[in-house]
């Protein structure tokens, strides 16, 4: 059976979803910390980590429970649970209104999160999970192009309330879609013995792959998330902009520059050594998360942006694909799952300390542990074996 049918609709789902999320990203941390919400640098930081230290141990639950009881339930009803936070976002009155929501939006992005891609893995034949990785990766990047831009104009047209409750209506929209998708999970038992052999050599020694890849997504976990909420705060203190513009960063800095290197970097993955492209791509882009700090104009804030987050995205389909080719197909909501956790709890920590650092180090600090972090992680992947399978001559 193919699931050509079930990977359109998530790939429209990731389309939807990112266009709603990414219509509040940018202005969400200057929403946090502008009148009358009124929070401090460190308590926006706190803001951010609760959610993610929310939905980081959600993540491995989910994926263990969607490899035993199937996957189609459990995302359906994360979809739902995530439409209804940024709703109450906009009802707030005070920053401190926000943390209960906060945390019910990382129970519902934790719950689907790591059951979305592991139907992409369960949906894919071995030497096309790369690409097909790349254009479910599109489908959400899609999104975020686009609708850093809308918020950011919308924002400024109807006031910064607004895009919370557009961005309700495109999650909840969402959620019938997915409904319509049937159960992707495969069943260990209904695998041939030719299968149950190949995984059998996949299963020994997965877990030092799984500790591996867990290590790189704390590292760059925490390099991502201290400076995630303070970017657009960052931006606004020092260059006479608008939310518009706010959006356009956003929109070419990490969207177009996400979403241009995908399918190029799948064909990487496809054809030269994984180990070798996460390397690369991990170790070019830390300069720039620096440099992003020190930008003398609006041109270079886009053009630093843009390259850090189109040279680190470059190794996504390299790092999704060696870490499922090195797990059994049977554990792979779990490994997402693990892989999810991991990533968020290095954002916990990195989100928890972005305000520390900006307000005990200066604004200049959280870039500096940014780029030392990305750069870091760099180190880690050539203690994985390869799985790419060489041509037969």
């Amino acid at each position: 059976m193919t699931y050509g049918r079930d990977i359109l609709i998530l790939s429209i789902v990731f389309l939807v979803g990112s266009l709603a999320i990414n219509l509040i990203g940018p202005i969400w941390p200057i929403y946090i910390t502008s009148p009358p919400l009124g929070a401090s640098m460190t308590e926006l930081g706190f803001v951010f980590s609760i959610s993610n230290g929310v939905a980081a141990p959600m993540q491995i639950l989910s994926g263990f429970l969607s490899d035993k009881y199937g996957r189609r339930r459990l995302h359906a009803l994360g979809t739902l649970i995530a439409a209804f936070p940024p709703l109450m976002y906009a009802l707030a009155n005070n920053w401190m209104d926000l943390v209960p929501w906060a945390a019910l939006s990382g129970f519902a992005t934790g719950l689907y999160i790591p059951i979305r891609w592991a139907i992409v893995a369960d949906a894919s034949s071995t030497d096309k999970m790369a690409s097909a990785y790349s254009w479910t990766n599109i489908s959400w990047l899609g999104g975020s192009t686009i609708a850093p831009f809308l918020g950011g104009v919308a924002a400024d047209t109807f006031g910064i309330r607004f895009p919370f409750y557009a961005c309700f209506v495109l999650i909840l929209a969402v959620f019938p879609l997915t409904l319509l998708m049937r159960e992707t999970r495969r069943k260990p038992h209904a695998k041939a013995v030719k299968g149950e052999k190949d995984e059998s050599k996949v299963i020994n020694g997965y877990l030092l792959a799984v500790v591996l890849f867990s290590l790189i997504n704390i590292v760059q976990g925490l390099g991502i998330g201290v400076t995630g909420p303070v970017i657009s705060v960052f931006v606004l203190k020092n260059f006479p902009v608008d939310y518009t513009f706010i959006g356009i960063l956003f929109a070419i800095g990490f969207g177009v520059a996400s979403i241009v290197v995908q399918i190029p970097a799948g064909k990487c993955s496809d054809r030269f050594d994984r180990r070798k492209v996460m390397f690369f791509t991990f170790l070019a882009s830390s300069p720039f998360f620096l440099l992003f700090a020190f930008s003398r104009s609006v041109i270079e804030l886009i053009v630093f942006m843009f390259l850090s987050n189109a040279i680190l995205n470059a190794s996504w389909p390299a790092f999704q694909t060696l870490m499922m080719e090195a797990t059994p197909p049977s554990k792979w909501g779990l490994v997402n799952g693990v892989s999810a956790t991991t990533f968020w709890i290095g954002l916990m920590l990195g989100n928890a300390l972005s305000g520390i650092l900006w307000d005990g180090w200066g604004k200049f600090a959280p870039f500096y542990a940014s780029a030392l972090a990305i750069g870091a992680s760099a180190l880690l992947p050539f203690l994985l074996k390869e799985t790419r399978l060489k041509k037969k001559s």
